[in-house]
């Protein structure tokens, strides 16, 4: 019963985070016509130079990168583990009664 229930769940979590299609999408697309363009390539002669630049801060820093975060904070949670094991002082002896 608990496995329906958590595949019913899951199912619902999918269909909730499909993105919804506009109205327009499921309109039948216009027939295409086949017209020649116009040949314009001689016309469009650039005159102006145009340089795009984003996200350059000079230069890439190593631990802004989430790959590093994510090694340094799974580094952080095994050196807290390895604390409270050592901090619990698992060395006893362990006596079992038949």
């Amino acid at each position: 019963m608990r496995g329906i229930l958590l595949s019913l769940a899951c199912a619902a979590g999918l269909m909730a985070a499909l993105p919804a299609k506009p109205a327009a999408a499921f309109a039948p697309a216009p027939a295409a016509i086949s017209a020649p363009a116009p040949v314009v390539v001689a016309l469009q002669v650039p005159d102006k130079t145009i340089e795009v630049n984003i996200g350059d801060r000079g230069g890439a820093r190593w631990y802004r990168s989430p790959v590093w975060i994510a090694i340094g904070a799974l580094a952080i949670i095994v050196i807290l583990l390895l604390v409270v094991v050592a901090a619990r002082g698992g060395g006893g002896t362990t006596i079992v009664k038949d």
